[in-house]
């Protein structure tokens, strides 16, 4: 193995390490690190106490679940045995992510080489995208594990009923993860249409009874928590932006990925994961929806490594050994410096200062009697508080005149709730994306800034009237 060959194996083994380092941080780490954790983890603790969490939002709570349940169900199995925590939730996500790597190295390994098939997985693991965001309480990355595990099987075997299970799964992790079995249905089409037929049906029929069900047991509440309340505003501005710093970040993925296109186009052979990958782009533009992030992309990510592999399985046979190596190894050493992070350095970060400021505010809100609002769901449900205002889904909700502030605004006005913690100090610059302009005002007239721990700003009703 030459020396820059190495130089690669050794740096992919270095991110991989750098993500287990960080996975082992955010695990042990007993405070919220990601916004939506905490709202994920109080829907866990909601099941693990036999109630629904598709509410209407007409009445307090004011809250909205996002996602179809069962990750939440998952993590409700280890809420009710060992009690609230996030460990549970980081686990699977952890344990996902590895998973999904190793669906990329099998899926590779039915085309490609070994070393190949290695470079593939390990470079989805080295992403700063999969870095920053892992392994955070979240759907994301068990939704996409059942679709690459749907995927390889309906590769390996050529059979339907595991694949179709797992990317009903996958739908019922997360809506958005209809990628995998819409690629599958438009590859069938290229050939055995009858079969492609069969399968369309079966899946429609797998998604569509367990939709109903659920919908008919919730009232309703299902569809409009998971389709309607998820309806944020598109910005076309944010979905370019995002997209330019996804593909700047993944620039020599992506271009191992538009020369296995190139080749695919010159034979007129589009394969599955080719079909998946494009899906996938197309997809990922749906990141300009307020609140969107870079977990829009991981699918088109993993999807890149595995193009990427199989990009490098072909320019293995067909170009100069000498040449070959010395294009793959220079073009993979720049992906790796586009990566660059590190655990403590790279943030979001849990670190020792930031676990004594929340343990601050925690003992303040165990203390505190009576209805809080906060930003941090974490701090309420670990202090076994009523989580009854979720601020970003709400304040998009009240922006589309889906939901009424009238009583919430109201009941500010009224000093109902005994503090506020938010992220932000409302007399400088206000987050608008989480507060209504009238929430704003109505908070800065009936409460005052008492003091600031860390990230917090805590505000606590005026005296008077």
């Amino acid at each position: 193995m030459g020396t820059l060959k190495k130089l690669i194996f050794i740096g992919l083994v270095i991110y991989a390490i750098f993500y287990i380092v960080q996975s082992i941080i955010v695990i042990s780490y007993p405070y919220q690190v990601s916004y939506p954790e905490g709202f994920i983890l109080n829907q866990a603790h909601l099941i693990s106490k036999g109630r629904s969490i598709y509410q209407t939002i007409n009445e307090y709570p004011y809250v909205v679940a996002n996602y179809p349940p069962l990750y939440c169900y998952l993590c409700a199995i280890f809420v009710k045995i060992f009690g609230v925590s996030f460990i549970p939730g980081r686990a699977i996500t952890f344990f996902s992510v590895l998973g999904i790597a190793f669906m990329i190295y099998k899926i590779l390994r039915e085309y490609v080489e070994r070393e190949h098939a290695i470079i593939g997985s390990l470079l989805f693991i080295s992403s700063s995208y999969i870095f920053k965001n892992s392994p955070f309480m979240r759907v994301d990355m068990l939704g996409l594990f059942f679709c690459f595990l749907g995927i390889y099987l309906f590769i390996s075997q050529k059979r339907l009923l595991l694949p179709i299970l797992f990317f009903t799964a996958g739908l019922y992790t997360k809506q958005t993860f209809f990628a995998a079995p819409l690629a599958v249905g438009l590859s069938l089409l290229q050939g055995d249409r009858k079969r492609a037929v069969n399968y369309i049906i079966a899946i429609c029929l797998s998604w569509g009874l367990i939709f109903l069900l659920i919908n008919q047991l919730t009232h309703g509440e299902f569809f409009l928590h998971n389709f309607v309340y998820n309806l944020n505003t598109f910005l076309f501005k944010q979905a370019i932006k995002q997209y330019v710093w996804a593909l700047q970040n993944h620039a020599i993925l992506i271009l191992f990925s538009i020369i296995y296109m190139m080749y695919s186009i010159a034979e007129k052979k589009y394969s599955l994961l080719l079909i998946y990958f494009v899906v996938s782009c197309i997809i990922a533009i749906s990141v300009g929806k307020i609140g969107a992030n870079m977990n829009y992309f991981f699918e088109m990510i993993a999807l890149s490594c595995v193009l990427t592999g199989l990009s490098l399985g072909r320019l293995h046979k067909e170009m100069n050994e000498k040449v070959y190596n010395y294009f793959s190894t220079s073009a993979i050493l720049v992906q790796l410096i586009l990566f660059l992070h590190m655990p403590y350095l790279t943030e979001p970060s849990a670190t020792k200062l930031r676990g004594e400021d929340v343990r601050k505010v925690c003992n303040l809100i165990s203390k505190t009697e009576g209805n809080i609002i906060s930003e941090d769901a974490g701090l309420l449900v670990l202090n076994n508080k009523s989580v009854l205002f979720q601020p970003f889904e709400l304040t998009q909700l009240a922006n589309q005149k889906i939901w009424s502030q009238a009583v919430f605004i109201h009941n500010i006005e009224l000093k109902l709730f005994s503090l506020f913690v938010l992220s932000f100090d409302l007399n400088c610059q206000v987050d608008e994306e989480r507060l209504t302009p009238e929430m704003v005002q109505a908070i800065k007239e009936n409460y005052y800034l008492k003091e600031r721990i860390g990230a917090y700003y805590l505000y606590y009703p005026k005296l008077g009237n």
